[in-house]
């Protein structure tokens, strides 16, 4: 047995001690980047979700907007003033609210424009455009007047113009989309 016990003895005077942990600093480097990377990106998205869905939003509007007032040609065929002029202001109502989330559809013509004025969201040109479009739906609305195809026609395509011509959504950008956007 003391032949055995010094064989054991010998055994583990030839082992080597354990070498300390050991962590390559360029592994270490690389997976904080990445993390770092990681954490930038959920960021951006979570700042720039609402300007994305906003924009999303706008163009849904804008396909929205154009299939209805073609549908709504036919009441110019027929010379339907005054239904025309309630759907079609209705339908860029709807499109204003969601283009340029303004209160559109709940508010008189009046307080809409001035509204738009404080706005700018919408560019003079398309105020001014706008506010006689509407002017002239609300006459064909309340004053009862009546408007011929030409007259009728030249409406429409105001209303499909001032679409096509808002047509494009600004670019979600860091900066605005961080103040309401950011978790």
């Amino acid at each position: 047995m003391i032949l055995a016990d010094a064989e054991l003895i010998d055994d583990l005077r030839l082992l080597e001690p354990p070498k300390p942990f050991h962590i390559d600093p360029w592994l270490l480097a690389a997976v904080a980047g990445a993390l770092l990377l990681l954490w930038l990106s959920i960021r951006y998205f979570r700042a720039t979700r609402g300007a994305r869905a906003q924009a999303r939003a706008a163009q849904q509007a804008y396909r929205d907007a154009l299939e209805e007032l073609e549908r709504l040609f036919a009441l110019v065929d027929r010379e339907e003033s005054r239904p025309y002029a309630i759907e079609s202001s209705a339908i860029i109502r709807r499109y204003i609210e969601t283009r340029f989330e303004l209160r559109a559809p709940r508010s008189s013509t009046e307080e809409f424009l001035a509204e738009a004025q404080q706005s700018p969201k919408l560019s003079p040109a398309h105020q001014a455009s706008l506010g006689e479009y509407l002017r002239v739906c609300d006459l064909l609305k309340f004053a009862r007047t009546l408007a011929n195809r030409t007259e009728l026609t030249q409406l429409h395509e105001t209303a499909v113009g001032f679409v096509k011509e808002t047509r494009r959504a600004p670019a979600p950008s860091v900066a605005t989309a961080g103040q309401g956007g950011a978790e």
